[in-house]
This record gives C-alpha cells, structure tokens and sequence, in this order.
C-alpha cells in the first residue's frame, strides 16, 4: 500500500498538473480545424474528422473509467496516454495525405482520452481536503493554457502550423512526467462496515436528463467553435488571433472559476449550469451575425464565463446524481 501523502502536497501536485495539461492542450485544440484545413481537409470533412474523434473519445473516455473503477490507477493512466499522444502526435508530419491525417487526429483523440480521468482523481482527492473547492484547482488549466495558446498562436503566426507536432508532443510528455512523479496512485482505503447492497436497477431519471442536457451541449459547441476558427481566418485572422481568441476564454474562465464557490451558496449547481446555457446561446447569435475577425475572437471572452460555469457545474453535479455503490 502506498504510504499516506500530505493533502496540501497532492493538492499542489494536482495544480501543476493541470497547469502543464493547459499549457499542452493549449499548442494543439485551438488550431487543430485551421491544421486541418491546411492539410488539404473541407470543412464537411473536418466536421466528420472532429465528429469521429468526439465520438471515438467518449467511447474510450467510458472504458477507461470503468477501468480505472476496478482494475488499473487512473493515475498511472494518464501518464501512459501522455507519451501515447506525444508519440502521435509525431506521427502528423509523416501523415501523407488528407485521409492519413484524418486518421492520426483520430487516433490522437483517443490518446488523449484518459486525460477526463484527471477530474475524477482531483475530486477523490477532494475528500481528504473539504476546504480545497474543485473550480480553483481546475482553474489552474485555465491559466496554463491561455499563456501557452497565445504563445504558440505567435509562434505559429511567424513559422506556419506544421510546427504544432513539435511543440505539442513534449509538452504533453511532461505532463506524463509529472503526474508519475507528483500524483501518486492513492492506496486501498481503511475498510468500513459494508452497507446493505441496493441494486440500481436503471439509471435515475434526474442523471439521464443530466447526460441529454450535456450532450446537447456538446453538440452546440461542436457546430460552432470549431468552425469559428475556420471563420477568424476566412475573415483575415491568422493563428495569433486564433491563439489569442482561446486565452481569451481561458482569461475569463479564471475568475468566473474562482468565484463559483461564492455563487454556489446562493445558486445551484443545476442554475448555474442553466446560466451558463443561456450566455452560449446569446454569444452563438451574435456570432451568427459577426462579419470582423477581431470582433469574432473578442466575444470568446463571454464564452468563458459559460465554459466556466457548465463546466464545474457539469462535473459537480455528475459526483451528486451517479449512483452509488
């Protein structure tokens, strides 16, 4: 059994790694429609590209939870998907065709897909640390990934896009690196009496309606954020503009974050999710309407708020509704 490590130590390990999982994500997710673009693929055919990929993630995402569940360390997990997805990523430059690279972003999605398990093992971690709110270590991704999108948008402003295997790749191996060294797999805790065992004998209601709620969201933000990047360079933006749209998200996800744990006091985990629906919606319409480039990426600082709020309210609420035992 691995010996017991000091809460505020795994809590630091936790903010150092979403900060460099921030910071990888940032080179790569932001660019990955316009990289597609580039590469020869139509904007059906990266609709279909970015659809296979979501798809393929979730389907390995649920595996990898079941597994982490009752067999393998989600910790250990992690580590092995950030030097599989660096290993993949490297594979891009050699991708030949448009079909080839297709299939690398693909297999890169499914790389990545045991990276959703870093919120599981914060929020278990959680339980030996009340005071420490989930939104101000999760924020911490937010700050790494709005330096790194902006730098890298620089970056690739002045160099051109097919850099992004080269940058993205070791940055995602030292994610690896630090979660073997920094988060520790958490040992078999003290046994307790077993409650008498219920059988769930379908999922409740309120956890189905939840799971529809975000799909439809997800679906929403498939139709428009990833082709929004496709519109900022149709409309005379070039990566830095790109880069510099997804810092501005992440630069208001940050306070909106660090403050959810003032506004749950008074709202509901189930309202500010709601919250968070309506100002996408607001934002999608004016998009709808936007025809200036700079104008396009300056409203991604609204989209913050709501990735914000959806977000620690989506993650929160899954820990309340999932059944247990």
């Amino acid at each position: 059994m691995d010996s017991p490590v000091d809460p505020a130590v795994q809590i630091r390990g936790l903010n150092w790694a979403y900060v460099l999982m921030g910071a990888a994500d940032g080179t790569l997710l932001p660019f990955i429609p316009l990289y597609l673009f580039e590469r020869g693929l139509s904007a059906a055919w990266i609709g279909l590209v970015i659809a296979v990929a979501a798809s393929a993630s979730l389907a390995m995402g649920l595996t990898w939870a079941y597994l982490a569940d009752r067999r393998f360390s989600p910790e250990r997990m992690v580590v092995i998907a950030s030097i599989a997805a660096a290993l993949v990523a490297l594979l891009l430059p050699v991708a030949g065709g448009a079909a080839s690279v297709a299939v690398v972003i693909v297999a890169l999605s499914l790389a990545r897909s045991p990276f959703m398990l870093l919120d599981p093992i914060t929020l278990r971690r959680l339980r030996v640390a009340p005071r420490t709110d989930y939104a101000r270590i999760r924020l911490r991704m937010s700050a790494g990934w709005a330096a790194s999108a902006v730098a890298s948008g620089a970056l690739f402003q002045l160099t051109g896009l097919r850099l992004i295997p080269f940058v993205y790749a070791p940055l995602s191996a030292l994610v690896g690196l630090w979660v073997w060294h920094a988060l520790k797999p958490i040992g078999t805790q003290p046994a307790e009496p077993a409650p008498v065992a219920v059988k769930v004998r379908r999922v409740p209601v309120a956890l189905m309606t939840f799971l529809v709620s975000c799909f439809l969201l997800g679906a929403s933000l498939a139709a428009t954020q990833n082709f929004l990047v496709l519109r900022i360079s149709f409309l005379g933006g070039g990566a830095l503009l790109i880069g510099a749209a997804a810092a501005a998200q992440a630069v208001t996800e940050i306070p909106t974050m660090g403050y959810t744990h003032v506004l749950t006091k008074r709202i509901s985990h189930g309202a500010l999710f709601a919250i968070g629906c309506g100002i996408y919606l607001a934002t999608f319409v004016a998009w709808a309407f936007t025809s200036d480039a700079l104008v396009a990426a300056s409203l991604k600082f609204v989209v913050g708020v709501a990735f914000a709020l959806t977000f620690v309210a989506a993650v929160m609420m899954a820990n309340d509704l999932a059944p247990s035992g």
